[in-house]
């Protein structure tokens, strides 16, 4: 029998660049926190539909833009093929069963941790969020997967509203570019206790 775990710890090719990642990331968040940037599930699925649909809706199976919107069932119906369709169908959050804000907040909390190099531990999860160890498992390793994706895949672009610009001569993905990352993560700390 062999032992395989259930996250591999290598979903970047070096270090450098996943804590480059995860300080963007972190750097991105909403400086007032997430309740104040979304404070009710609307807002968050206002976020969701200007990020995963900036120009409108579109069809997942004919692509098309013709579409009609169901208000009682919250869904998309496509003008051409029929296909319904949901603000979450198709992603990574098809299919939740807690509202947007939950995974909104489950999404901060870990890019806090990982952005410190650090994970939430499972009975964490499970003790904060009640929920279960098994769900505690499938959700940290999903939500981890989804955030470590391109600019914090859907997910992460959801709550990362202000991402840090990289100076023009700087190389990204160098040692300066995570120096200039973390001087700007201490410049936001010095900040918020006021003494910048």
């Amino acid at each position: 029998m062999c032992y395989r775990p259930l996250m591999t710890p290598d979903l970047f090719p070096n270090k450098t660049l996943e804590r480059i990642h995860w300080i963007s990331l972190y750097l991105g968040l909403p400086d007032a926190g997430l309740d104040a940037a979304f404070p009710s599930e609307a807002a968050c699925e206002a976020r969701l539909y200007q990020v995963r649909w900036p120009d409108g809706p579109v069809c997942p199976d004919c692509f098309q833009t013709n579409v009609q919107f169901l208000d009682l069932r919250k869904v998309q119906t496509c003008r051409k093929c029929k296909k319904q369709f949901s603000l979450t169908s198709g992603t990574d959050l098809h299919g939740i069963h807690r509202g947007l804000r939950f995974y909104f907040g489950l999404a901060e909390e870990i890019i806090q941790y990982r952005q410190r190099g650090a994970m939430p531990t499972l009975r964490e999860l499970q003790d904060d969020h009640g929920m279960a160890y098994a769900t505690a498992i499938r959700l940290r390793s999903k939500l981890t997967k989804d955030l470590a994706k391109f600019h914090g895949g859907l997910l992460g672009r959801c709550i990362c509203i202000d991402f840090p610009n990289l100076p023009p001569d700087m190389v990204f993905g160098s040692e300066s570019h995570l120096l200039h990352l973390e001087g700007e993560m201490q410049r936001r700390r010095w900040q918020s206790v006021g003494i910048e």
